[in-house]
């Protein structure tokens, strides 16, 4: 049989196969790398594909090969879904809440405020009393789990800014709530990326120490990108530089958390839709 006959005949299997091995593949380099795009390597992906490589006409032989490898490749997904997949702490999210959604978002905020942003006011570390939320206000319990979740992010961040003793984070911003529409508007993605923008000013120790707790494996969170900025420029310009700039580095970050539905779909590989 040549190539083109096997081709034609499995055509359907193989593309749903190589879509799962490319699936993982990327969540793989992804992972290594430190820059998470979208983790659409998991199980569900995995399980997808087998249920549709299960419902071709294929030797008996040649499925129980591809479903131990989609097996093998379930565990490794599982594996790094513990590694990556970020995990709230207690109070920021409404799971467990013995109040109103709105009143334990609310006091949630509340909370920051005098665990965080008055301790680094008394330090002279400058934290945005609106902690990142700008003018948003969630209408929705799906918004405010996704906006309790950003506090959290945002806690982390200012916690490790305070042990640092850097000088500010300022600007702070919460990624915007992601509103569907459409057929999209009841799906359940497998895997949804909550960023976190920031910039930090401080010596280059603070800033350093800043930029390891980030990168820490139990920060549970991603390093999208990370740029350093010496304020004191060129040695030619050094004469222009305020005093209070000598010495001084900023810190431009952008952080994601990944957030996991077990029983979601991955996004953007039509393959693995149900």
């Amino acid at each position: 049989m040549s190539f083109e006959e096997i081709w034609q005949e499995n055509k359907n299997f193989i593309l749903l196969v190589f879509g799962g091995f490319i699936v993982f593949i990327t969540a793989w380099f992804i992972v290594t790398g430190s820059i998470e795009d979208e983790i659409n390597g998991n199980m569900n992906a995995a399980n997808s594909h087998l249920r549709r490589a299960k419902s071709q006409a294929l030797p008996s032989g040649l499925a129980r090969e591809v479903e131990q490898e989609l097996e093998s490749l379930k565990t490794e997904v599982d594996r790094l879904e513990k590694r990556l997949a970020f995990r709230s702490e207690a109070g920021f999210t409404l799971l467990g809440a013995t109040k109103s959604p709105d009143i334990h978002f609310n006091q949630t905020v509340q909370r920051l405020l005098t665990t965080v942003v008055e301790p680094a006011a008394s330090l002279d570390i400058r934290i945005p009393p609106d902690l990142g939320l700008g003018t948003v206000t969630p209408r929705t319990d799906a918004e405010r789990e996704w906006y309790l979740n950003g506090l959290d992010v945002v806690n982390r961040i200012c916690l490790a800014a305070i042990a640092a003793q850097v000088e500010s984070v300022e600007p702070l911003e919460i990624g915007k709530f992601p509103k569907k529409s459409g057929r999209d508007r009841d799906e359940r993605p497998y895997l949804r990326e909550l960023p976190v923008t920031f910039n930090a000013r401080g010596r280059p120790d603070a800033i350093d120490y800043l930029l390891r707790e980030l990168l820490a494996p139990n920060s549970r969170l991603v390093v999208e990108t990370a740029r350093t900025t010496s304020l004191e420029g060129k040695a030619k310009d050094r004469k222009k530089v305020s005093r209070f700039d000598e010495g001084v580095v900023t810190l431009e970050v952008k952080v994601k958390a990944l957030i996991v539905d077990p029983a979601g779909v991955p996004a953007n590989w039509p393959t693995a839709r149900r």
